[in-house]
């Protein structure tokens, strides 16, 4: 009876894949949970439409690929030990992005266990699942913010050929009656990754050749600036004709929706043009190999993947703060307000900006330097521990979304207390005629670190080898006066964030805070 039984398991039963399938949403549920809440902001809503594509894109393969017949291969366990590996280190460095990639890893190990050699087969509908992964925001923000500027441009030419005065300063667009600026949910650029995912489908259905379909593919950015210059154009219109209550509410957002249907039509279009009116040639799949398998390995290769999921899940909530050391330190409460000649003046954020920083601590404060004039604006959140939503991240993103183009990034090297050199990320920014110089570091467990990735592999390393997250972001913005030299404007920040290096220790704790070392 019992021989049966496993005979049956590894043979035309779908009992072992919905047992993967439960194991892996069962083990990761609390990883399920943030996904579909990173789903749930505007820009990332179509992943709720990713598992249903992928869903229909192994429907229509149904009469040629015999899901009902299983391999069992011991490659399924490999990429899924990996994707565990991966999803773990994503948790300990706080790169939630990681995480997700290794929920879709499981994806991919199920399928390679379940499948083996076929899985070739599946791979367009493997891809399509890895849309599942949103882009992190300061990666989604720094491709936008040129395209963003394109449709701007290419928005205020239209503007002028149409009669209309307009004058672009940055992502402003200034018609004299009214102000446009033209952020990611009115530029439509929300739909750059929906419009990829779109056109790889399109590719998909419509052409057989790859090079056409990589043509409908390339098109899909171009098209997207294009069309979402249309609607700024259209907005622009209504706005100079005393027409600006169509532009807000449910009627804007309808034309963002009009706008995104429109651009996939074009590429319909496109794709029919490049098949030349011929439909495309059936894809021929290879036949499932007719093959013994041994039910003593199905059972195995469940039962391994189950308890690699089960002992993921296990280990990601004990990688947190309640495992890890909180060393003492001074609250930011006591931070002085006078540093050399630059007097501050303390601010206090909003809670919807404190739920946005995650951090357990922090001091916001605007030092003005009397005889230059200069005001230096500072930001250093603390964080206790730093999990996947409770960490430190680059400022770009944040720059970028209030409308700052960026001119230069370069690491510098400023002095600091003892003839030591402090190591500093800078970054030269412009909106309109406005130039800001900042700056900013990671700070914690005796390292200054200029860079976010390699800050996060020592978020992996320290929390393994010394049982710490803990660490801040230390982040400086001046704005530049009208007829100030950048030279004597990074003169200034070099010396305010010296004056702030030797304060730092108290609030930030680290094995030897004062060795700065990148």
């Amino acid at each position: 009876m019992i021989v049966s039984q496993v005979k049956q398991w590894g043979t035309d039963t779908f009992i072992a894949p919905l047992l993967l399938l439960g194991g892996l949403v069962l083990g990761y549920w609390s990883v399920f949970q943030r996904l579909m809440i990173t789903w749930d902001s505007g820009d990332n809503s179509y992943g709720y439409l990713v598992i249903p594509l992928f869903l229909f894109l192994c429907w229509e393969k149904r009469d040629s690929f015999r899901f009902g017949q299983f391999s069992w291969s011991l490659a399924g366990v490999a990429v899924t030990l990996l994707a565990t590996l991966l999803l773990l280190v994503g948790e300990a460095g706080s790169m939630e992005t990681l995480v997700f990639l290794g929920i879709w890893g499981c994806f991919v190990g199920i399928t390679a266990a379940l499948y083996g050699k076929r899985l070739k087969v599946l791979l367009f509908p493997l891809l399509i699942l890895l849309f599942i992964v949103p882009l992190p925001a300061f990666l989604n923000r720094t491709l936008t913010f040129q395209l963003k500027l394109l449709a701007s441009y290419l928005a205020a030419g239209m503007l002028r050929v149409s009669g209309v005065s307009v004058l672009m300063d940055g992502n402003i667009l200034d018609l004299g009656v009214s102000q446009l600026q033209v952020v990611d949910a009115c530029s439509g650029l929300r739909y750059v990754v929906p419009m990829l995912l779109m056109s790889l489908l399109i590719g998909n259905f419509f052409l057989a050749s790859r090079w056409r379909q990589a043509v409908i593919v390339a098109l899909a950015i171009p098209l997207t600036i294009v069309v979402n210059a249309l609607r700024i154009w259209i907005t622009g219109l209504l706005t100079v004709n005393d027409l600006a209550r169509f532009t807000e509410g449910s009627f804007h957002d309808s034309i963002g929706l009009v706008m995104f249907l429109a651009s996939g039509a074009l590429l319909i279009w496109l794709a029919l043009l490049l098949r030349g009116g011929s439909p495309a040639p059936p894809i021929s799949l290879p036949p499932a190999e007719s093959q013994q398998v041994n039910p003593l390995r199905a059972l195995v290769v469940s039962l391994v993947i189950c308890a690699l999921f089960l002992a993921g899940g296990w280990a990601l909530p004990r990688l947190q703060a309640t495992q890890h050391v909180s060393p003492p330190r001074s609250s930011f409460d006591s931070f002085p307000m006078q540093l050399g000649p630059w007097q501050g003046t303390r601010h206090f954020l909003s809670r919807e900006i404190l739920d946005a920083l995650w951090s357990d601590d922090y001091v916001s404060a605007s030092f003005v330097k009397q005889d230059s004039g200069n005001v230096i604006h500072l930001l250093i959140p603390y964080y206790t521990y730093q999990g996947t939503r409770h960490t430190a991240h680059a400022p770009q993103s944040c720059l970028l979304g209030s409308g700052w183009a960026v001119l230069q990034t370069k690491e510098r090297s400023f002095p600091a207390a003892a003839g030591q050199d402090l190591p500093v990320t800078t970054l030269e920014l412009k909106k309109g005629q406005e130039r800001m110089l900042s700056g900013f570091f990671f700070l914690g467990r005796g390292r200054v670190v200029t860079s976010p990735w390699r800050n996060k592999f020592y978020l992996v390393l320290d929390s393994f080898t010394k049982r710490r997250t803990d660490g801040a972001l230390v982040r400086a913005e001046m704005v530049v006066a009208p007829d100030q030299p950048l030279d004597a404007a990074y003169r200034e920040l070099a010396q305010f964030l010296s004056l702030l290096w030797q304060e730092l220790p108290a609030y930030v704790p680290g094995d030897e805070v004062g060795n700065a070392s990148k």
